[in-house]
């Protein structure tokens, strides 16, 4: 027996860092985000022995072990061994992952690797998961198993797909799709774009910085993110209104208040770049995820994508092609 599935990764545009946990337990928290059509791919393949192989293409690495119980943590799969953990699966398989998008880019891979391992062993013990309780499912394990600094946004947007307004309560997480005419989305693939700064980054170190901060009631910290979920709610307000000139700017607004959030955000050539889009006619943008490197998006009308592209080109930035995804985690066949 053998199950694939395809779970998207995601780009935010506004409320980053509300969705931390010592955050919205107190004040709540919401973001503004989509999932695109950039893939992490899982194969699970059942074995005839109780050996357990997991294989990264993406890290180049290959793990096997004798049964369940000779799993360990600290190989470079944790995600994936946890979910096993979790669920309590013990029989033998091989379990392939890749992605279209290298790790540590602030997509949100992580996330998506652990919604795409939940449905997938989901889809194989036969549990009937929502997708909520996929995404639930997934952030609980990063958050309380492996005890990672994460925020709640990328399982969710991941398990959903689609261009959602999210918000985070300490109990509860609603997810609500944007009310978007046709054109606004087809406008929105059109005048957002992604560059690689080409570099990665390790975002746990920041958002440990900026959960401990929260925790001590840090007012600035504090304050800081109380303006970007108000910057979040006005985004959602221009974009179902269709006025992505001003979405645009008021991701720039929230851009320059995020990245004076923690140190490491962003630095020289992130600043560099991003000055160098606005002075082509780029509206807004920002670094997606926790900072300090990955991808940097921009909203720019397509008149001036031409000079945008080329001055980012000369800087060796990479850009990246996308579509919104609109299905979320899937399960693409079983045989």
């Amino acid at each position: 027996m053998a199950i694939i599935s395809r779970t998207p990764v995601r780009i935010s545009f506004g409320g980053g860092g509300t969705d931390l946990a010592s955050y919205y337990e107190k004040y709540g928290g919401l973001v503004v985000s989509a999932a695109i059509n950039k893939y992490f791919y899982t194969i699970l393949e059942l074995r005839d022995d109780d050996r357990i192989q997991l294989i990264s293409s993406d890290l180049q690495l290959n793990q096997t072990v004798k049964d369940f119980y000779d799993l360990k943590f600290g190989e470079g799969f944790d995600i994936p061994t946890a979910v096993i953990k979790h669920f309590n699966i013990q029989r033998g398989m091989n379990l392939f992952l890749a992605s279209e998008v290298p790790p540590g880019t602030g997509l949100g891979s992580s996330g998506a690797l652990a919604v795409n391992t939940v449905n997938l062993l989901n889809h194989l013990e036969r549990k009937e998961m929502g997708k909520k309780e996929i995404a639930e499912t997934a952030y609980s394990i990063g958050f309380n198993d492996l005890k990672l600094p994460i925020g709640k946004q990328d399982e969710y947007a991941s398990a959903f797909g689609g261009i959602n307004f999210i918000r985070f309560e300490k109990d509860n997480v609603k997810v609500e799709p944007l009310k978007l005419s046709n054109e606004t989305r087809k406008r929105m693939e059109e005048d957002i774009l992604l560059f690689f700064t080409g570099r990665t980054r390790e975002s746990s170190q920041i958002l440990t910085v900026q959960n401990r901060l929260c925790r001590e009631d840090d007012r600035r910290t504090i304050e800081t993110l109380h303006i970007l979920k108000k910057l979040g709610e006005e985004m959602k307000n221009a974009v179902e209104k269709g006025d992505l000139g001003h979405f645009g700017e008021l991701m720039h607004e929230s851009w320059m208040k995020k990245k004076n959030l923690v140190n490491g955000i962003t630095n020289e050539n992130i600043d560099q770049a991003y000055n160098t889009a606005l002075k082509h006619d780029a509206v807004g943008g920002k670094i997606l995820g926790a900072g300090g490197g990955g991808y940097l998006l921009l909203y720019c009308e397509r008149k001036h994508q031409e000079n945008v592209r080329k001055a980012l080109h000369d800087m060796e930035f990479r850009e990246l092609n996308f579509k919104f995804d609109m299905k979320g985690t899937s399960i693409l066949g079983e045989w």
